[in-house]
């Protein structure tokens, strides 16, 4: 399987907000994700990076106005 992790980058500080992450997806200005199992969530931000090799996905936040 290719399961991800996703982290969301705040400040310089990368978090892990999900992981077994088998869906991204960019909406707007937020990032859907859903893993396996059916877990989902919708995190405002954009993606930034995404890493095949280690199964990293990060997001960084969006900043508040």
């Amino acid at each position: 399987m290719c399961e991800a992790s996703v982290y969301l980058v705040r400040d310089n500080e990368e978090e892990k907000i999900m992981q077994d992450v088998i869906l991204v997806r960019p909406e707007g200005d937020t990032v859907f994700m859903a893993t396996l199992l059916g877990e989902q969530k919708m995190v405002p931000g954009r993606i930034t990076r995404i890493d095949f090799l280690k199964h990293t996905v990060f997001v960084e936040e969006k900043p508040t106005e």
